[in-house]
């Protein structure tokens, strides 16, 4: 069964990727997977205008391995083929923010290094654009019941999964001076909550009495870096 991994780690730039008219928000475009998996990486994008746009999202190169597969959707309508050219258009409103564009990756076989680039652009007007280039590290599966290991923090799937009452993550602290956290955040990548990993525990406990049942991710970042993403079911 497929891992759904919604990744938001380590960015390639500071900020945000900005043309006349558009903008790329708070997007971390390196993800780090394992094999095996499917990476879903959510990409906003701004109509910063006074005037209506309607833009086109065209995936301008696509290098991955041959047992990956690429696709990139809006509002759950993909293009699955790992075809150069594709495009999608959708209209935005001054202002708006494009919050249901995601990239998707299907990890395959093999470790190593993946990118698909892509050109956001207005349709009246190309010279208005921006390129963005999602690069993927894939790594090998780690141990099972494990979301992540390394020199700063181990730290546990969650369980139970499904969650009705309480999730639980058991942890080990290796290195306090780094600063870990747990992030909750819906499909479309919104923050639910976050909670800070104290070096003097080894166990999260998250009552989620309040929150609606359904599909959630949680992230591991280790001083503001992604590294680490997996899906949680809630069912009450």
């Amino acid at each position: 069964m497929k891992k759904l991994l919604l990744m938001i780690l380590a960015i390639s730039f500071s900020g945000h990727l900005m043309a006349q008219g558009l903008k790329i928000i708070d997007t971390d475009l390196h993800v780090i997977s394992e094999v095996g998996s499917e990476v879903s990486t959510p990409i906003k994008i701004q109509n910063t205008t006074d005037h209506v746009m309607r833009i086109g999202i065209e995936r301008t190169e696509s290098n991955i391995r041959s047992s990956q597969s690429a696709r990139f959707c809006i509002n759950n309508d993909c293009l699955e083929k790992n075809i150069v050219g594709d495009v999608k258009f959708v209209k935005l409103e001054p202002g708006e923010v494009l919050s249901n564009f995601v990239a998707v990756l299907e990890t395959g076989l093999v470790p190593g290094n993946s990118s698909v680039k892509f050109r956001i652009f207005d349709v009246t007007n190309t010279n208005t654009q921006v390129e963005i280039e999602v690069n993927y590290s894939i790594k090998e599966k780690i141990k099972e019941g494990i979301l992540f290991t390394s020199d700063v923090v181990e730290l546990s799937d969650v369980f139970p999964n499904p969650v009705k009452e309480k999730a639980y993550f058991n942890y080990t602290y290796l290195n306090p001076d780094k600063e870990a956290r747990l992030v909750i955040h819906s499909v479309l990548g919104s923050v639910i909550s976050e909670f800070k990993l104290s070096p003097f525990e080894s166990r999260l406990v998250i009552p989620v009495a309040d929150y609606n049942p359904g599909v959630y991710f949680y992230t591991l970042y280790i001083d503001n870096e992604g590294v680490a993403t997996k899906k949680m079911v809630i069912r009450k």
